[in-house]
């Protein structure tokens, strides 16, 4: 089997499970696509796959840089290609698995970011813009250039933002074009063929496993993960301090809100990442869509049949 499956879907909708259950079935190893999990130390709040819950399979992309690092989509896509052949140099099948949508096209479209990275400048000029004029002035200026993604991204995500902006200035890849612009990349061939099942949940239940493993992680010491970071006093366009998990425990620590008030807040926001999610992989990947509330050893029976 040459194709890579990718699993991906919105957060504890499963990927990880079916991807380790597939992995025993076709003697594959796994790669990581979650932007959170490539950071060392950020083990409960980025749902890290457990020694016990691997089961011997490898797992890739996970724990490659430390937390005040710089790690752009760019270099996911590189050392992912890097991982890729040297897994199947070693004559197993690949699986990558993960929720972080940017980071699946990027490798299964072959996106260039080379203009969208460097051009340090025009990441300045919206910082500076943040600064002095607000979140809310900044979202305008997405609206303005790119409907589709300002409706997407939270105007507090002001990372995203600034991200979608220089896309839509510098790359093209504006929302409502995105199918052309896969096409153009098509063209010039990724080299590796891919296959991408997506699972799908039903909401409701989804909600219940986003609460439940939320409960979880505070049971686990996702507090002194939070903890760590915020002491850290990482500049505010740091990635995990971005990232849902870590900033909603800030106002607890900082006293101006309770902790049952900031797990609500992480719940909630969870909640709508999973949404948010959705909607990317359903309107900027190409999936075989899975349905979720099948036992996994169904789920994995479908994927074979289907390569």
């Amino acid at each position: 089997m040459s194709k890579v499956i990718c699993i991906v879907g919105p957060t504890a909708s499963g990927k990880t499970g079916l991807a380790i259950e597939l992995a025993k079935k076709i003697d594959a190893e796994v790669i990581s696509a979650d932007s959170m999990q490539i950071y060392k130390d950020l083990d409960v709040g980025t749902a890290k796959v457990t020694e016990e819950e691997a089961q011997g399979i490898p797992h890739h992309m996970i724990n490659v840089c430390n937390v005040e690092d710089k790690f752009s989509v760019a270099d996911f896509k590189s050392m992912c290609y890097d991982k890729i052949e040297e897994i199947q140099k070693r004559g197993k099948n690949v699986i990558i698995a993960g929720g972080t949508g940017l980071y699946v096209n990027a490798v299964v479209y072959n996106m260039n970011f080379t203009q969208e990275e460097t051009d340090t400048e025009l990441r300045k000029e919206l910082e500076e813009i943040a600064k002095e004029k607000g979140n809310e002035y900044l979202h305008n200026m997405l609206r303005e250039l790119d409907p589709k993604s300002a409706e997407e991204i939270h105007m507090n995500n002001v990372k995203r933002v600034i991200r979608a902006i220089e896309m839509a200035k510098n790359v093209g890849l504006k929302s409502e074009h995105m199918e052309a612009e896969k096409t153009r990349i098509a063209n010039e061939k990724a080299p590796y063929e891919f296959v991408v099942f997506c699972i799908e949940q039903e909401r409701e239940y989804l909600y219940s496993r986003i609460n439940l493993r939320v409960d979880l992680m505070i049971k686990d010491g996702i507090l002194d993960e939070a903890k760590k970071v915020y002491d850290m006093k990482l500049p505010s366009n740091n990635t995990c301090m971005q990232a849902i998990g870590y900033k909603e425990f800030f106002p607890y620590f900082e006293g101006k809100a309770t902790l049952e008030e900031c797990i609500e807040t992480l719940k909630k926001e969870t909640r709508h990442y999973a949404k948010r999610q959705m909607t990317w992989f359903n309107n900027k990947l190409d999936c075989i869509m899975l349905d979720g509330s099948k036992p996994k050893e169904e789920l994995v029976n479908e994927i074979i049949s289907k390569l």
